[in-house]
């Protein structure tokens, strides 16, 4: 090690600026005592601290007030002569010593003491690392784009947070894993197999005869998807699909084999994109959990069974399995609202978890994920970055923990404020269903 990392290794500037302001205020203190200014006297119990206001300095003290018993003169009185006795500031690490009001004592600190902090932190690599986590293992995921399209403007704004909190986690000594969490099922693949099916057949039968229905995704990354596939297995697919309505295309296997085959080819591809644009500023994540495999496995299930077992879920008449909302999320505050279809918010009580058509809705896979975390996979801590728009989703998913038997304040959820794209001087909403991503 050379002597300039040996200068700089374990170097705390805040403990050392604090340091250095109570040694010249004592020195000062002896040294107008020593000549008569001050009562000779045992030197009284003083503050040095960093003031909230930077107008009061980067540092401040209040020996002169807290003297003014023991020397028996006013504060104001005292600080001038503490001033008086400074030693020379000229090789410390303050510019400049101040008094203000009725006897403060305000250090500014120099240029110099700012570069040395810079030194000490570029001199040694482990500059600032604690152990304060104790190596509790923390998870954090963020992003968790949805992989029917390209990334937008608020997934970065997650990204660059959720990285950079997860790396001050695993710098204060705790065991991060950083994970991006894929839904690969439900509603919105199913939406983007359609999206994908529809383009390729009007690749060789044209728009008219199979319009795209406008609750599909309009992007033209969708087109380009489609467009590569028909390139690879040219109209294959098209045959058993001809000759049918609408309702009868959507509703036949053929459709739903073109569906599978589609978004098995596409799905990997945005996935890769995903990863590939998140490393373009150096995001890499330990775990891509895919919502797919909770389904396979069986996991959503047992948690919803798991919720019945406890009391937190009754079947209704048409069969669907309610979840009582409502009664758990109350402990985190009034903030227990759901979206509707719409993109409204209204007040969740009961909530559907399985459907009377015995498929589990997006809700029930949420709960069993972070059941996953906080129990199977056993994390101290799993943190969550959301946009603004999900608040209402906060208390339900911590009640829901409560609800399973596990504590809900080992989920901690960090909100973001969206980000707003203006166009014509009026905010664009993006949304990959419309292509505005």
């Amino acid at each position: 090690m050379t002597d300039f990392e040996k200068t700089y290794q374990n170097y705390n500037p805040r403990a050392a600026a604090l340091a250095e302001a109570r040694a010249l205020l004592t020195e000062a203190a002896k040294a107008a005592m020593a000549d008569g200014t001050l009562a000779e006297a045992e030197l009284p119990a003083f503050i040095v601290e960093i003031p909230a206001d930077t107008k009061n300095g980067d540092i401040a003290s209040n020996l002169a007030m807290a003297g003014a018993r023991t020397w028996r003169k006013a504060p104001k009185m005292i600080a001038d002569a503490l001033l008086a006795h400074l030693p020379s500031i000229e090789h410390s690490v303050f510019a400049k010593v101040e008094v203000a009001g009725p006897g403060f004592i305000n250090l500014f600190l120099a240029p110099s003491f700012w570069a040395s902090v810079v030194l000490g932190a570029c001199s040694n690599k482990e500059y600032g690392r604690t152990d304060h986590g104790k190596g509790a293992k923390y998870n954090v995921e963020f992003v968790s784009a949805n992989p029917t399209g390209p990334m937008h403007m608020g997934n970065a704004r997650g990204g660059a947070l959720g990285d950079c909190l997860a790396a001050v986690l695993d710098w204060s000594g705790y065991d991060v894993t950083r994970e991006f969490y894929i839904n690969d099922a439900g509603n919105q693949i199913q939406k983007f197999g359609k999206s994908l099916a529809v383009r390729y057949l009007q690749q060789f039968c044209g728009e008219e005869t199979y319009p795209l229905p406008a609750e599909c995704y309009q992007g033209g990354d969708i087109k380009v998807l489609a467009g590569e596939f028909a390139e690879i297995n040219g109209d294959k697919y098209v045959a058993a699909c001809s000759g049918l309505d609408e309702e009868a295309l959507f509703a036949s296997e053929a459709f739903e084999t073109l569906k599978n085959a589609l978004v098995d080819y596409a799905l990997p591809k945005n996935i890769a994109a995903l990863k590939r644009d998140l490393g373009k500023y150096r995001i890499d994540y330990d775990v891509w959990f895919h919502e797919s495999t909770l389904h396979e496995s069986g996991a959503v299930l047992d948690v919803v069974n798991k919720l019945l077992e406890l009391g937190a879920c009754y079947k209704a008449e048409d069969g669907a399995i309610m979840y009582r909302s409502a009664q758990y999320a109350a402990k985190y505050g009034t903030v227990n609202k759901k979206k509707t279809e719409d993109g409204t918010e209204e007040e969740a009580k009961d909530e559907v978890l399985v459907r009377a058509n015995g498929i589990p809705t997006y809700f029930a896979a949420d709960i069993a994920y972070h059941y996953n975390k906080l129990a199977t996979r056993g994390f101290a801590k799993a943190i969550d970055v959301w946009g603004a728009d999900h608040h209402g989703h906060v208390a339900r998913m911590k009640g829901a923990m409560d609800a399973i038997g596990l504590n809900g304040n080992d989920l901690d959820v960090v909100l973001m404020q969206m980000v707003n794209l203006m166009r014509d001087g009026q905010p664009v909403r993006m949304s990959k269903r419309t292509g505005n991503a």
